[in-house]
């Protein structure tokens, strides 16, 4: 008859070994997804915002018959011209976060503000938003078919 030997030190270290190993494999596994998940949140987030821009573009253009050219003077006329109602109306929720004026600023990635470039030079004036994340554009100087035009809607 086999003598059974007392569980060792050896059997606790390899249990030790085996559980870590797998922890690690789920972790190996799991992260890429949950990073390629937060880049998603965070693309979709950046053009809801940049939708935003766009909508109070256009409220500017309605009101003074040109384009903001920079963020400070586009909010500050949205925030100070129109009336609630309307700004609740025109501004809802945004991806992932509530709506606020000051997270119109920036991009929420990397949180470098986004870059405005407006041409009053021509027959009609243009404007562009342009996500410093690279997650896409709103219009464009250069291509009228693309006016008001955001690069994930075409």
């Amino acid at each position: 008859m086999a003598h059974k030997q007392p569980f060792g030190i050896v059997d606790v270290l390899l249990i030790i070994v085996i559980v870590g190993l797998s922890i690690g494999l789920w972790y190996v596994i799991w992260s890429p997804g949950r990073q390629l998940a937060r880049e998603e949140d965070l693309k979709w987030e950046s053009r809801s915002r940049m939708t935003a821009l766009r909508t109070a573009q256009v409220e500017y253009y309605s009101a003074k018959q040109t384009y903001a050219a920079n963020l400070d003077s586009l909010l500050m006329f949205v925030q100070d011209s129109l009336s609630e109602q309307r700004i609740d109306s025109l501004f809802t929720k945004l991806y992932l976060t509530s709506f606020s004026f000051d997270s119109l600023r920036h991009a929420p990635k990397s949180l470098l503000p986004y870059a405005i470039a407006v041409d009053d030079t021509s027959a009609m004036p243009r404007y562009t938003i342009i996500d410093p994340d690279g997650y896409g554009y709103v219009s464009s100087l250069t291509d009228p078919d693309e006016h008001n035009k955001a690069s994930w809607e075409q």
